[in-house]
């Protein structure tokens, strides 16, 4: 177990705080006793008159309570960072995927269906798209800023998978891919 180092001038008023506890306790003890008090009783008195007057200042814990700083040596890029930021966001209130994971796999799906010569934000291959990946996945990946269910959400990775497995064929009728 490590513990933080004193400071001389901290063990110096620790010394003295007990130095004065211990006189006052005396102090307060003789006098409770010159006025009547059996030694036992005058004692404790004299404790509980000190502990009182002890606990009238403030302790000295946890004097330095500023913010952090501001630079955190933490880096934001990295595998497990990515899974750890990934994996809060996946299901958030009332069993809705948060939008951070809907833009990604947007980004993702737009990628695998441009190698297939698809634009899933061009309204003409709108048809081709949803074929692509289903009726239910495209709703999901077609509306990034939408918060979907979570089972709809699975439905949707699942189907972007499925693109990049996929062997490729020529490109659909009525895609871009075929207007080349």
């Amino acid at each position: 177990m490590t513990g933080r180092r004193r400071s001389p001038t901290r063990r110096w008023w620790t010394g003295r705080g007990l130095g004065f506890s211990a006189a006052g306790l005396l102090g307060w003890g003789l006098l409770l006793w010159i006025m009547g008090l059996d030694v036992v009783h005058a004692l404790a008195l004299g404790a509980a008159l000190v502990a009182l007057i002890a606990l009238r200042r403030a302790p000295a814990v946890n004097v330095h309570q500023d913010w952090p700083d501001g630079v955190d040596s933490r880096s934001d890029v990295g595998a497990r960072r990515e899974v750890a930021r990934l994996s809060w966001s996946m299901q958030g209130y009332e069993s809705r995927v948060q939008r951070q994971s809907v833009r990604r796999l947007h980004e993702i799906a737009a990628y695998r269906l441009s190698e297939g010569g698809l634009d899933l934000d061009d309204p003409r291959d709108y048809l081709a798209c949803q074929s692509a990946l289903g009726e239910r996945a495209y709703r999901v990946v077609s509306e990034p800023d939408e918060r979907p269910l979570y089972d709809d959400f699975v439905a949707a990775v699942a189907a972007v998978e499925k693109l990049g497995t996929e062997t490729r064929g020529p490109a659909r009728p009525g895609s871009r891919g075929d207007r080349r």
